[in-house]
């Protein structure tokens, strides 16, 4: 695969919820990338921890959501379903290629 990881989709959230959680900057790019530690660090991202008070970041994904909408539930949705199909994509990049 020529493609670097930057061509994937939804890459730049993935890059700003990383540097948002490295300065404990709590955003809805944070809560997306917390909520996909574990992916990210399988596929060989590094994720820096979340701070201590961030536990349940799906819930608080949905909590952030809720203040700027009166109906976050599609927004929510539609954020987790793009986080899976770029996460999908990060894990088909670094799977080795096949002969």
């Amino acid at each position: 695969m020529n493609e670097s990881r930057a061509d994937l989709p939804g890459w730049k959230i993935l890059e700003r919820g990383r540097a948002d959680l490295a300065q404990g900057v709590l955003s809805t790019d944070t809560l997306l990338v917390a909520i996909a530690a574990g992916r990210l660090r399988a596929a060989g991202i590094e994720v820096p921890e979340p701070p201590p008070g961030l536990r349940e970041p799906q819930f608080d994904l949905y909590r952030v959501l809720g203040e700027t909408s009166d109906d976050p539930y599609f927004r929510y949705n539609s954020l987790l379903a793009e986080l899976d199909s770029t996460l999908s994509a990060l894990e088909a990049f670094a799977r080795p290629e096949r002969d």
